[in-house]
């Protein structure tokens, strides 16, 4: 868990290049509190659930899995929107900056990303759920 708040970090944070000092302070805050405060959770609930000194799959089958989803899918909705809203604003961004007929394409691009976004994310959300939750009786 601890690599994908890493990359959650290094893919978003270049969505703020370019950006107004104030604009990159504030979403970039927002970007490393989340990761930082993710990680803080993850690993308190691994301590308190021994996850370091039992196996991984005695972990699992002591339900800690559970308690450790009910943190992760929280911030992976909280992750996912704060991404979703990062490339509406810079697709937006670019649209307000042309003057030209190319200025359209930013926001054919916004439609695109947020239409594949409805179907990516539930499904994201399903694989994500299915690692921390037993799903079969």
């Amino acid at each position: 868990m601890e690599i994908v708040a890493l990359l959650f970090v290094i893919v978003t944070l270049p969505l703020i290049i370019r950006t107004s000092r104030k604009f990159k302070i504030y979403a970039g805050g927002i970007v490393i509190g989340t990761a930082l405060i993710f990680l803080i959770g993850e690993l308190t609930i691994k301590v308190r659930t021994d996850f370091f000194s039992i196996g991984r799959q005695e972990w699992h089958n002591q339900g800690f899995a559970e308690d450790m989803g009910k943190w992760v899918v929280p911030f992976f909705l909280l992750g996912v929107a704060i991404f979703l809203v990062l490339v509406n604003i810079r697709m937006i961004q670019q649209f307000l900056k042309r003057k030209d007929g190319i200025r359209w394409v930013w926001i054919a691009f916004v439609v695109v990303i947020d239409v594949f976004a409805l179907f990516l994310v539930p499904m994201l959300l399903f694989f994500v759920a299915f690692i921390f939750f037993p799903f079969a009786p």
